[in-house]
């Protein structure tokens, strides 16, 4: 018997037992006491110890000595790198080789290209790729992301298998739900690492990627651990009134329908949601803006299941492990006049996650998804990146030529505007993130920026080479403006960025 963790109105709260199993547990309960004869004085403070409060035991990191952690973005890698003699791509490996720990996002999928028996979609890598990254210096992966499922189930289980064989920790899918949440361990020298990893989708249709759960005799769906969502956009009143002038002359055309749709109606006196489609599943709600509050800014509400399971698995990582990696491919941006891919400011339900997944016991909030840097928190004295770009960003296998880039009557503005993938050149930019601790407190955290070749041979295009001075700068301004918001400061010294906390 376990409490469960749940999320209501924007807050996480204990239950002081799962509710679920809560009858079966008290029958069974009364049978042993009655079976065994078993003294209920003996019982009591078994009970109580089991239903002790999470805020009273020990959430502290127990990691020994000194120890570093490098986090950086997306892997979007499709070959072997760690072979490159440039001086540049091997300084900014070095930094992932001599970290004590060195973690990124595994985006996409790995398999033999000339045996891979199921559909190639997608960014797909070769086999070698996966002991390539152990080469380099990377220890563990998230797998919870939406490129997961580009070449179907097999696809997912061929990289992991790799990553396995490879000595990669991996989380964040499996062949159900209850691999796909688990929290997955690493051991050190220094102690041991406990990884959870979760995806928030991007469209409507990403949710297929999500795993399901064992129930009786049905083995589940493989998929990640996803973490769902419902949005409301925000409007002023006067937008609002149009909507509903709008929608509810939509309804007037009912009765031109055999089997119209229910009517759609308020769902308070300043919300709405609007019929966009003829089922209704992804009908967009509107509400009335508070004060203070932004028109085209969208208000997230997470599926409280969804949370529970992740903040459950966070807490059960953190009774297991003495250094606890919670991290997220999220993103969302906060508001509709945002390009979703380039948003710099995380939307407030992702800083709250981030919020709470320390309280419950993460020592450190790894944040990707979006193609640029976001800013970073140093929240209760741990590190949250609520956005590290992307440290590989090789292309799928056809993009040049879907894309034109091989065409003879190919202009260099358009060709240089597919090279950078349709993005401006921040996509292109990244942040080696190192964390330093002393006997489990964080000291600093060390900012080596990183750029992907914008202006290189195409051949070098994507992988991650450590920037020169001017743009180290830039990028390094760039952060400490977006760190802030959440009242950090970094110290930039020459091409490094310094964050000191203790």
């Amino acid at each position: 018997m376990t409490d469960q963790i749940v999320y209501e109105k924007g807050k996480f709260m204990v239950l002081p037992f799962d509710l679920k199993y809560s009858n079966s547990y008290l029958i069974g309960t009364f049978l042993f006491l009655g079976l065994a004869i078993v003294p209920l004085f003996l019982v009591k403070p078994v009970l109580a110890q089991s239903l002790e409060p999470l805020n009273l035991r020990d959430m502290n990191m127990t990691i020994s000595g000194e120890f570093t952690f490098a986090s950086v973005g997306d892997l979007m890698i499709r070959r072997p790198a760690s072979q490159l003699a440039d001086a540049d791509v091997q300084a900014a490996l070095q930094l992932i080789s001599e970290a004590d720990l060195s973690f990124g996002n595994m985006e996409g999928e790995l398999g033999n290209l000339r045996e891979f028996e199921g559909p190639l979609n997608g960014f797909m890598g070769t086999h070698e790729v996966a002991a390539d990254l152990k080469v380099m210096g990377f220890d563990m992966v998230n797998r919870a992301q939406n490129h997961l499922l580009d070449s179907e189930v097999a696809g997912m289980l061929s990289t992991n298998n790799l990553l396995d064989a490879a000595g990669i920790v991996h989380a964040g899918s499996g062949r159900n739900l209850e691999e796909a949440s688990a929290p997955e361990f690493l051991e050190l020298p220094q102690g041991r690492v406990a990884l959870v990893g979760m995806h928030a989708p991007i469209f409507p249709e990403h949710r297929r990627l999500a795993a399901t759960a064992q129930e009786g005799n049905l083995g589940g769906r493989a998929g990640l651990n996803m973490l769902n969502y419902s949005e409301t956009i925000l409007v002023t009143e006067e937008q609002f009134a149009s909507l509903k002038q709008v929608r509810d002359q939509f309804q007037e055309y009912r009765s031109n329908y055999d089997n119209p749709r229910p009517l759609v109606s308020n769902e308070s006196a300043n919300s709405l949601r609007f019929p966009a489609s003829s089922s209704g599943r992804d009908d967009p709600m509107y509400r009335i803006a508070a004060a203070g509050e932004l028109p085209g800014t969208i208000d997230y509400t997470l599926n409280s299941r969804d949370v529970s399971r992740i903040l459950r698995s966070i807490r059960n990582a953190r009774q297991y492990a003495d250094y606890v990696v919670a991290t997220a491919h999220i993103h969302q941006s906060q508001s509709v006049l945002e390009q979703q891919h380039l948003s710099t400011m995380p939307p407030a339900f992702y800083v709250d996650l981030a919020h709470q997944a320390i309280d419950t016991g993460a020592d450190i909030f790894v944040g990707h998804g979006v193609q640029t840097l976001r800013g970073i928190e140093i929240y209760r004295g741990k590190p949250i990146f609520y956005g590290l770009g992307e440290f590989f960003r090789e292309s799928l296998w056809d993009l040049p030529a879907v894309l034109g880039m091989v065409d003879a009557d190919q202009t260099s503005g358009r060709y240089q505007f597919s090279r950078n993938f349709g993005n401006s050149t921040q996509s292109l930019e990244s942040i080696v993130a190192i964390s330093h601790y002393d006997e489990g407190e964080l000291m600093e955290v060390r900012l080596y920026p990183t750029e992907l070749g914008s202006d290189g041979p195409d051949s070098r295009l994507g992988i991650p080479r450590l920037a020169k001075y001017d743009k180290a700068r830039e990028i390094l301004e760039r952060v400490q403006r977006l760190s802030q918001e959440f009242g950090t400061n970094i110290d930039i010294n020459g091409s490094v960025g310094i964050i000191r906390v203790n």
